[in-house]
């Protein structure tokens, strides 16, 4: 693998974290929802060119096994008796067609799942929404008690102690 290979491999790799991007912090819900079609399209217009990139691959194996196909037709032609099967046997075990292969099945892997990941950040915009909804109605905020509830509570308290202490 060349060298800007490698480096562009490394940064595909730093450029997602899926954990980090599709968890919710409950407690800055404004910054969640800000960002969120930010992120939303970064990982969408990935997918989108991981799809092209697994197109392309497929395309280059398609090539190189019908390039392999004519040099192996060749070289067997000159030996005598040559069969379908032969052929499409050395075609199957070739470097080059075994490269490409390789090449397409990583490119459909990263596809994937950038596809997975394009789902679930759908399923992080309803749990925003949904989170949005129950802070709206006040499901996060601390229990408020009228002052007339905290009086009776007093005087409750008050009542049961001097009982204990009448005892």
């Amino acid at each position: 693998m060349k060298k800007s290979e490698v480096l562009a491999k490394e940064k595909e790799d730093e450029e997602f974290d899926f954990e980090k991007d599709l968890s919710i912090n409950k407690f800055r819900l404004d910054e969640e929802c800000l960002s969120h079609s930010s992120i939303y399209f970064r990982y969408a217009e990935a997918q989108a060119k991981a799809k092209t990139k697994a197109a392309k691959a497929k395309d280059n194996l398609e090539l190189v096994k019908a390039e392999r196909s004519v040099t192996i037709r060749e070289e067997l032609s000159k030996s005598g008796k040559v069969t379908e099967a032969m052929i499409n046997a050395n075609i199957l075990k070739d470097e080059e067609v075994l490269e490409a292969t390789n090449k397409l099945r990583k490119a459909e892997d990263i596809s994937a799942k950038l596809d997975v990941a394009v789902k679930a950040f759908e399923h992080r915009k309803s749990e925003l929404d949904n989170l949005v909804k129950l802070y709206c109605a006040g499901y996060y905020s601390l229990p408020n008690a009228s002052d007339t509830s905290k009086k009776d509570a007093n005087e409750q308290t008050a009542r049961e102690i001097r009982k204990n202490l009448n005892k």
